[in-house]
């Protein structure tokens, strides 16, 4: 009996990968030959060395590979390949496209396959157990007589088999576990991979919603549907909404909350009222932007109705149901950096509930990294890959970025700094973009604790406009965001009427209350531990005027 071992390092515990169970569902599906397989999974964070020696020896080894993982997993089958005799095979994006580099740089390595697991890795695994030629194994490459040999792709139109076992789910312990519904993509991006894997398909929806329910039930609080155009088929992506909303509360238990990725200029007005209807929290969603530059989508085959994306995020956004993602991508064809700063701009004042700035990744089999001449820029030739200039953006300017970026995170997506932006950014009427681009390259991504972040803050713009308003505005955000313990000393008065303010506040709402006395306004900012929070995990402070 041929023994099989599939792996794939997580770029975090908290997430369970679904590559290896849809590895294990084929072979029970498919293979022919006496087999026995099992899952090992860890995280690039782990002593990898521990992880090596836990797992058993095994004839074949399997491992999905992608940008965030390479590197530990290529240490980790150059140990398992001196730890017994066996035979080791890497899928994933991060492979499939540069397979006979991969087995020319790696003699560790003894197969690479491309394409659809869950179809040639049972074939694979039977040629193996039998001894056969591995010229029938579809997307396989592989060493033959010293020389490196490559089969073709096949194309599949099947449902894959159910990854969802019962050993997926006792090993799941409630993390965030994913959904395939769909394959394929109808855009052709340049930078990204999903419209080369093949035709977009979708998969039996009976089936999808067996799965969806397996799911909801496992003890999760996350589900995300790894489609990469959610809503590619409005219609369908009308029946699986309705059908999560029509069981919500039932067979799928409160609080489960659905991830979609989805195309924000072409939702249909039924995909809005479907949206516009799902329970509080039940849903959130990812929209990629990546420019607002019409002249950067059409050079990286981006199609985008812009004036409809920025309509219907505003729509989703009045909902007040969701929690809304939107991303934009630095060091893209033709956008300097005044183009970012205006779709950087143009995306923050949509007020998302975050707003992801990454930077363009040149991945292997993407159009971008294959077709140089159109697509010119320098880019780092370790995983994962991130462009570090391009003739639009030099690399000091993306280095000042990246500062930006950290910004972004710290004041905005963190939630923490949320009514410090809006005086700034409109009251004060400095540009959303310049805000966060300013005070990140004056702090230049250093680590510091958060009290010392916003001293900082204040430091930095507390003679550009009204310092009092500055100072209180950051100490009603540290307590809105469950931070009070974090106020700098900076920012802190001694005032002998505070233990006054306390006795009233406490008589008023309880123990469990925050508080800071807003000189401005007479007035004290009250936040209770009873509040609910908001989708920036933020508890509603109100004004209270306290008796004298």
């Amino acid at each position: 009996m041929l023994k099989v071992t599939i792996g794939c390092l997580n770029s975090k515990y908290i997430h369970a990968s679904l590559s290896p169970w849809c590895l294990m569902a084929g072979i029970r599906e498919f293979a022919k030959t006496d087999v026995t397989a099992n899952v090992c999974e860890s995280t690039i964070n782990a002593d990898l060395d521990v992880f090596v020696q836990s797992i058993d020896t095994a004839d074949v080894y399997a491992f999905s590979c992608y940008i965030w993982n390479i590197k530990q997993t290529l240490y980790v089958c150059q140990k398992l390949k001196k730890k017994c005799d066996c035979k080791i095979v890497l899928g994933g994006p991060e492979v499939a496209y540069r397979a006979g580099e991969v087995l020319q740089k790696y003699d560790f390595i003894d197969f690479v396959l491309s394409g659809e697991g869950e179809f040639n890795f049972p074939k694979l695994v039977d040629a193996i157990n039998l001894s056969v030629d591995l010229c029938c194994v579809d997307g396989l490459t592989y060493r033959e007589n010293g020389n490196i040999l490559s089969v073709p792709e096949a194309e599949y139109n099947l449902t894959p088999p159910s990854p969802y076992c019962k050993d997926f789910f006792d090993n799941l312990g409630g993390r965030i576990c994913y959904i395939e519904t769909s394959r394929g993509c109808p855009y052709r991006c340049a930078f990204c991979l999903s419209g080369r894997c093949s035709p977009l398909r979708f998969f039996d929806i009976d089936i999808v919603k067996e799965n969806i329910l397996l799911l909801a039930n496992s003890g999760t609080k996350t589900v995300k549907f790894v489609d990469r155009t959610f809503n590619a088929n409005s219609r369908r992506a009308n029946e699986i909404l309705g059908f999560i909303k029509d069981n919500y509360g039932a067979k799928i238990p409160q609080g489960v909350c659905f991830h979609f990725e989805i195309a924000g200029d072409i939702l249909t007005e039924e995909t809005l009222t479907a949206l516009s209807q799902m329970p509080m929290c039940a849903v959130q969603l990812e929209i990629g932007m990546q420019s607002f530059n019409e002249e950067t989508l059409r050079l990286i085959n981006r199609k985008t109705d812009t004036q409809k994306l920025i309509k219907n995020i505003k729509t989703l956004l009045s909902f007040g149901n969701m929690h809304i993602h939107i991303d934009l991508i630095a060091g893209l064809t033709g956008e300097d950096i005044g183009s970012f700063k205006n779709s950087f701009n143009i995306g923050y004042n949509l007020r998302a509930h975050m707003l992801q700035m990454g930077f363009l990744k040149l991945l292997y089999g993407s159009d971008m990294r294959e077709n140089r001449d159109k697509y010119p820029c320098e880019y780092s030739d370790k995983p994962p890959y991130e462009v570090t200039s391009t003739p639009w953006l030099t690399r000091e300017e993306i280095l000042s970025l990246k500062n930006c970026e950290d910004a972004l995170e710290r004041l905005y997506n963190s939630g923490r700094f949320l009514l410090t932006l809006d005086y700034l950014t409109q009251e004060i009427g400095i540009g959303p973009f310049d805000v966060f681009y300013d005070f990140g390259n004056a702090v230049r991504g250093d680590k510091m604790s958060l009290s010392t972040y916003a001293e900082k803050l204040f430091e930095f713009y507390k003679n550009k406009c009204d310092s009092e308003i500055l100072r209180e505005k950051i100490v009603c955000d540290l307590l809105e965001s469950g931070a009070g313990k974090d106020i700098p000393h900076c920012l802190k008065i001694k005032d002998p009427l505070y233990k006054k303010a306390k006795d009233e506040l406490k008589e008023q709402f309880g123990k469990n209350v925050s508080f800071a006395l807003l000189y401005k306004t007479d007035k004290a900012f009250v936040v209770t531990q009873d509040e609910k929070t908001d989708f920036f995990g933020r508890k509603k402070g109100k004004l209270f005027k306290l008796v004298k």
